[in-house]
């Protein structure tokens, strides 16, 4: 048990450090208005807080540095949202309001934005919406080789794919087939498309536009695969190996093996309960034991959702990921109607 007193403390020398990457000396503490206590008091509360394990202390230095378990207590406990982060909001909802973009095309804005301003990676896996129903189907024809796929769900999500029609297929075949389609998908789940897609292609009607060609069925099949897997949208990592532990070569190394090896999705924890921050060892079955990730869902309705993650080093600043975060997550689902 630590108190109100070395609380105050120890959250001092864990936002110093995010802020400067120095480890923290009791002078520098003696200087912020909030800590009017007396140098010596500073000092035995600093070695209280090592002791007990929440600050480590440096081979280089005589300051203190925040252990996991204090990074831990902090994120729990004592951390605060940055009001200087309302200023990024504006941003954000400039990305996202801007009628012009695509949905593709405003997240991926909107995730490298934040990247570079948070100096973290970002990843949004986008709504798995297996079990939504399905209220219309469409084609949407914008050559004559392409097209594009659209689904209209319960929850008002219109989910599209651009897909290449068939070579010597018509597109006026397509669309026939489609409308037909449309018909027995009606409410029924994304889930169960491949069934109904096999089980409409063997009707007559069907055979007789596509004359016994399975490649109809295949070429459907194919176009529908994007609904029945998660989206993933990825900023650059460049931002994030612009942050000082990161100029270590191994630990650059350790991230990119563990992003290659691991479904992003994977980082993510499953999250539809609400913030979740994952600290150092808590990641090491990800292979990112030096790292910290914060994830949030965002839903489209009670059933549907998505999630959005940040990975950084555990110096990450809390304080302005975490609001940025929350924002997001109210603010994707816009993009989705």
């Amino acid at each position: 048990m630590i108190s109100d007193r070395q609380k105050l403390i120890l959250k001092a020398i864990v936002e110093e450090y995010i802020s400067t990457n120095e480890p923290v000396g009791s002078k520098l503490l003696t200087n912020k208005p909030y800590l009017n206590f007396s140098s010596a008091t500073i000092r035995y509360d600093m070695q209280y807080l090592e002791e007990t394990g929440y600050l480590e202390k440096t081979h280089t230095s005589s300051g203190r540095v925040p252990s996991e378990l204090g990074y831990r207590f902090y994120v729990d406990n004592l951390l605060t949202r940055d009001e200087e982060v309302k200023l990024i909001y504006q941003n954000i909802d400039k990305i996202l309001d801007n009628k012009y973009a695509t949905k593709e095309a405003a997240i991926l804005e909107v995730i490298n934005f934040v990247a570079r301003v948070t100096g973290t990676y970002i990843a949004v896996v986008g709504s798995n919406a297996c079990y939504a129903k399905v209220k219309k189907m469409e084609i949407v024809p914008l050559n004559d080789r392409d097209a594009l796929l659209l689904i209209v769900t319960n929850s008002g999500v219109v989910r599209s794919q651009r897909i290449n029609v068939p070579k010597d297929f018509k597109m006026e075949d397509l669309l026939r087939i489609m409308s037909m389609f449309d018909v027995a998908m009606y409410d029924q789940s994304i889930f169960e498309i491949r069934n109904i897609l096999e089980k409409e292609a063997g009707k007559p009607r069907i055979r007789e536009i596509v004359d016994y060609r399975d490649d109809i069925l295949n070429f459907m099949i194919k176009g529908f695969a994007s609904f029945l897997n998660n989206e993933c949208y990825k900023s650059s990592m460049t931002p994030l190996f612009a942050q000082p532990e990161f100029k270590d070569y191994q630990v650059m190394q350790r991230f990119i093996g563990a992003v290659d090896k691991t479904e992003v999705s994977n980082l993510v924890y499953n999250n539809k309960k609400g913030l979740q921050i994952k600290l150092g060892h808590e990641n090491e079955d990800l292979g990112l034991a030096d790292c910290a990730i914060v994830s949030i869902p965002y839903y489209l309705d009670l059933n549907e959702y998505g999630t959005i993650v940040a990975v950084g080093p555990l110096r990450m600043n809390y304080r302005l990921v975490v609001p940025i975060l929350e924002y997001l997550a109210n603010s994707l689902p816009k993009l989705y109607k």
